[in-house]
């Protein structure tokens, strides 16, 4: 169980981080191999390849992160013009808005991902890997972005039954 509960609270951040490392490392050696290509010829095409793929993958991964923390741009003046109901009503609006984002990204994304990986197979032009790796970051980030965005939803709904249980128990309350 802890196990669970740990992935459940840093899955994203732990798969940004490495992520972010590699991408980092492999730019580094890049601009070293630059650096000294003056005196020996060293071809290095595969950092370029490999680090916009990482580049991918930090992108859609730290959107899931994002909606986890609920940290996506929104507006804030309806919300705080409305109330504490108001509030939670348009941050359940904006969540399930992302949802259905998401959702539609990971199901049109996979379908591409089917074809690039499976159909007709494609290859990056320096490494030789299969583009499906490349095309599986965007599906994998949107997939855990649907999944977050789920998560939300619920709290906002369980937040909005709160707040309603709150405003019944204070009707004609005591002076």
């Amino acid at each position: 169980m802890k196990l669970l509960k740990f992935l459940d609270e840093r899955l994203e951040e732990m798969i940004c981080v490495f992520v972010l490392a590699a991408m980092t490392l492999v730019i580094f050696i890049q601009i070293i191999i630059r650096a000294i290509s003056v005196y020996v010829t060293i071809p290095m095409a595969w950092t370029e390849e490999i680090g916009r793929y990482l580049f991918i993958y930090a992108v859609y991964v730290g959107a899931a992160y994002a909606t986890r923390r609920r940290a996506h741009q929104k507006v804030d003046i309806f919300p705080i013009l409305c109330g504490d109901t108001g509030k939670l009503i348009f941050n359940l609006i904006g969540d399930v808005g992302v949802l259905v984002f998401a959702a539609a990204m990971t199901f049109y994304g996979w379908q591409t991902l089917q074809h690039v990986a499976f159909d007709y197979v494609q290859y990056a032009p320096a490494t030789k890997i299969n583009m499906g790796y490349a095309y599986a970051g965007p599906v994998l980030g949107m997939l855990l972005c649907a999944f977050r965005s789920i998560e939300n939803v619920v709290f906002h709904i369980k937040s909005y039954r709160q707040l309603c249980k709150g405003a019944k128990g204070t009707e004609g309350g005591a002076v």
